[in-house]
């Protein structure tokens, strides 16, 4: 049973007078105070818990946190479709079947539709898994209003239309109409907009946010335990905020990934096979065509990242007999058409679909072994190119032979030079 705070009054938005001024807003009463003795232990069968065990209460929000593209908005459908069948969702349980609504900005219709068929047809759903479905999952998109106004005349008459467990928030930057990064902006728009609203309406709310763009393709891998709270972009308040924070972190494949349960993650018991208590998963995109998640395991991730380093360092890396055979046997008038800039080499390179990051080393290792050389190209400042060494030979005698005016003016003095010279 639920301790009974002070009742929230119904507070209805500012309008605005007929002066056209906006009239002061109703205060609210002060929290009521009781004794820590009066506060009542949750029952075993809360009505106000949503997600075992207690990760989720009514009132409470949750934040879903990862990299943009990587399919934020399918993972978000396939769990209210699993929760509206009281099903578990990556061993997250719900305590009863639950109705949500998405309120998203990013996908039109034929997305929706396309996640939706995705998760059911991809998953193997029946008729009346869909039917209980359909009664249960809403979507409805609102791309225009932000801020104050995203939660007075989106958020609230819907809420008021619409008896939910869970609102969906999708993306929440399209709807804070404020600085990410602004713990004002952030606290207002969670603390001073969404709250009041859940709170009105005994309901939950789940918001999915960004993380910041990684340095290198990739987030601190040296992150560990409630740090992942912290991934989110902008403000500490994304992490402060909600009750649970769930992570989707890349590591180091386009499909697999790890789910963290970066705050509260504790309630979920998750076990590994020695029992002991964890805090993430591996997840995966669909193996086939599709759009729906499933359950991955680190064998999968090291057999892929072994496959995609074969790939690389075996098919991909020429023989050096064929590196050598792209290079012209004879020499023509234009120095492009007997030896190879860097460029070329680049080009060829893709053309016959070898690896780029190969080309220079193989250009080292045929130096070495004295099967290529390199000289600069005419003009001042002329382009570095690579052949044969009879080629190479042939090149500079006949640029010799030419005399070029070219060759007698020197390169353009270093930067310090010159500094040096003014002085």
């Amino acid at each position: 049973m639920k301790t009974e705070w002070a009742d929230i009054p119904e507070v209805d938005p500012p309008r605005k007078s007929t002066t056209g001024e906006p009239e002061e807003k109703p205060k609210l009463p002060p929290p009521k105070v009781i004794s820590i003795g009066d506060l009542v232990t949750p029952p075993q069968n809360d009505p106000n818990e949503l997600l075992k065990h207690r990760y989720l209460c009514r009132e409470g929000g949750m934040l879903i946190v990862g990299p943009a593209g990587i399919g934020k908005s399918t993972f978000a459908m396939q769990a209210a479709i699993f929760w509206s069948l009281g099903r578990e969702f990556f061993g997250i349980v719900p305590a009863r079947p639950l109705r949500s609504l998405f309120i998203q900005s990013e996908n039109d219709g034929g997305d929706l539709a396309e996640m939706r068929d995705g998760v059911l047809d991809g998953l193997g759903f029946n008729e009346e898994d869909r039917k209980t479905v359909y009664a249960n999952v809403f979507v409805a998109k609102e791309d225009m209003r932000t801020g104050e106004e995203f939660c007075s005349d989106v958020m609230a008459p819907l809420l008021e239309a619409n008896a939910l467990d869970l609102l969906w928030i999708d993306p929440a930057l399209a709807y804070l109409g404020g600085e990410a990064s602004s713990q004002a902006d952030v606290g207002k728009f969670l603390r001073n907009g969404i709250n009041p609203l859940i709170h009105r309406h005994n309901c939950a709310v789940i918001v999915l946010h960004h993380t910041n763009k990684p340095p290198s393709g990739a987030e601190k891998p040296e992150w560990s335990g409630s740090d992942f709270a912290y991934l989110g972009s902008g403000s500490a308040e994304w992490a402060n905020w909600p009750r649970a924070v769930l992570a989707l972190r890349s590591i180091g494949s386009q499909t697999i990934f790890e789910m963290r349960a970066g705050k509260r993650g504790s309630r979920l018991g998750w076990v590994d096979e020695n029992g002991e208590r964890r805090f993430s998963r591996i997840v995966a995109h669909a193996k086939k065509d599709g759009f729906h998640w499933r359950d991955s395991s680190e064998e999968e991730l090291e057999t892929e990242r072994g496959a995609a380093s074969e790939s690389r360092f075996q098919r991909k890396k020429p023989p050096m007999e064929d590196f050598m055979a792209m290079f012209p046997g004879h020499f023509r008038d234009k120095p492009r058409e007997a030896l190879l800039s860097a460029d070329q080499i680049k080009n060829t390179f893709h053309d016959r679909g070898w690896h780029k990051d190969f080309y220079r080393g193989l250009c080292d290792e045929a130096e070495a072994a004295g099967k290529l050389v390199t000289v600069r190209g005419e003009g001042r400042g002329g382009q570095v190119l690579r052949g044969l060494p009879s080629i190479a030979e042939a090149f500079e005698t006949q640029r010799k032979e030419k005399g070029s005016m070219m060759e007698a003016v020197p390169l353009k003095a270093p930067i310090n030079a010159r500094r040096k010279r003014r002085k």
